[in-house]
């Protein structure tokens, strides 16, 4: 009953601020907004290819920019006019936005992915805010802050934070060579690309992006180093987002640097990170966790018409945190993560088809490597001018693992587990959107998290 009232509350919340939206688009409120900085330049398939951005207009998170007679999208045009800098010749630019972004979730227990709450619902508003600067067309500097109740969803009190930064060089006139240093997000796959809430279709991340796995990296005081027992237990037991880690963990913005471009109709991107696809938030900054152990990543994307992009991508490094808790000492190759994996996009009309698989291999200390799959189909049809559906089919698996009983027995060293996401969206106009969703999920043996979530999400750009 407390889930059912809490969700009642925010609707009405929810449907206020969607009437306010309608209101002002009728001319009783005030008006709306622009972009400032230059619309982003679309790859071939209708998504933006993020990692490989020379500047901070294709830095990704802001609606969509478009000329309209709309007067709340003409006076937010206004308003943001106030936040943006262009020196008479062109040639440097300061240009920031903002975005309000309100989810609301309601599932069973144990909470879904990487919720962390002992409710059976909870809200998560997040501001945020980029700015760019562009000095002439070769240089360029992006920065991504947000105020949240962190990262990932939690039952904690709001706090800002720093998440991207970078530098983004263009030496050429072309985009054959595009070179980024800093804190920002990974080149490996396609989702990236997409995973900011104006261009997710979708609320929630694809599970190979957001489960959990039952490898630890040794943080908050759970062993990177566990016996054969211990370590085969954890199928029996809730999730531990506190000390476990998934093949990738959303965005993974992690710090580095990055040499990448588009040549013809293919995109290449190498980076080299301080920390793995599979490390928590609190190890992705500089200070957080040195270059002793480095993780190598790379894309090669091909595009052989505008409908297609066809990708590869691998990614090798240390799993573990910067100070993990073990029983013994460790060296660099004790606890490395390999993933390989490939994507796929269509698009055509109105229908849009996404698609990554990725196998990962984490090495246990003291025990054999163990074997994951994971892989994921989207697809988002705009079936009307404001309106779109989209659905994704989720699944993960997990290779054998040597057994405790019977001694020389195999076991899955995980539960596999699959999940389907439905999402009805609504874009209200060029700067507000609304998504409903439900997802069902379903793990073999022990359910470690949630088979029902209910979610509600509004994004205001201002």
């Amino acid at each position: 009953m407390k889930s059912f009232n809490a969700m009642h509350n925010i609707s009405i919340v929810v449907l206020m601020t969607i009437g306010t939206q309608a209101m002002a688009r009728q001319g009783t409120i005030g008006a709306a907004p622009a972009a400032t900085t230059p619309p982003a330049t679309p790859s071939s398939h209708g998504v933006e290819d993020r990692p490989m951005s020379p500047d901070a207009s294709q830095a990704g998170i802001g609606a969509p920019t478009a000329s309209s007679n709309d007067p709340f999208e003409d006076a937010v045009d206004r308003l943001k006019q106030f936040h943006s800098i262009e020196s008479p010749d062109g040639g440097f630019r300061v240009s920031s936005d903002f975005w309000l972004t309100q989810d609301f979730m309601v599932f069973d227990q144990p909470p879904p992915a990487f919720v962390q709450t002992g409710q059976s619902q909870i809200y998560w508003p997040a501001v945020s805010g980029l700015m760019s600067i562009e000095a002439g067309d070769h240089l360029s500097f992006v920065a991504l802050g947000q105020a949240y109740r962190g990262f990932d969803p939690k039952d904690a009190s709001l706090n800002a934070n720093l998440d991207e930064y970078f530098a983004v060089i263009k030496p050429l006139d072309t985009n054959a060579l595009i070179i980024k240093g800093g804190t920002f997000a990974t080149c490996y796959g396609q989702w990236v690309n997409r995973h900011f809430s104006f261009q997710n279709p979708l609320i929630n991340a694809p599970l190979m992006y957001e489960g959990l796995t039952n490898v630890t990296d040794g943080a908050n005081g759970a062993t990177a180093t566990p016996t054969r027992a211990r370590f085969l237990n954890r199928k029996n037991v809730v999730n531990q987002v506190a000390s476990w880690v998934p093949v990738i963990w959303g965005p993974s913005y992690t710090s580095g640097g990055q040499i990448g471009g588009t040549w013809q109709k293919f995109d290449y991107a190498l980076e080299l990170k301080n920390a793995g696809l599979s490390s928590r938030p609190s190890e992705w900054q500089f200070w957080n966790k040195d270059f002793s152990n480095p993780t190598l990543t790379g894309r090669i994307g091909f595009r052989p018409d505008a409908a297609w992009n066809l990708g590869l991508s691998g990614s090798g490094g240390s799993y573990t945190a910067a100070n993990p808790t073990t029983t013994q000492a460790l060296n660099a190759w004790d606890t490395t993560q390999t993933v390989l994996g490939t994507d796929i996009s269509w698009a055509h009309g109105s229908l849009e088809v996404w698609g990554e698989f990725a196998w990962s291999q984490f090495r246990i200390p003291n025990l054999e490597p163990a074997d994951t799959y994971t892989y994921f189909l989207e697809t988002k049809w705009k079936f009307a001018q404001q309106f779109w559906l989209a659905g994704r089919w989720n699944q993960q698996m997990y290779g054998n693992f040597g057994s405790v009983t019977p001694p020389g027995g195999t076991t899955n060293w995980g539960n596999n587990l699959w999940r389907i996401d439905a999402c009805v969206g609504w874009k209200i106009d060029r700067f507000a959107q609304f998504k409903v969703q439900y997802s069902f999920a379903h793990e073999d043996g022990f359910e470690q998290q949630a088979s029902n979530l209910f979610a509600l999400q509004l994004v205001v750009e201002f």
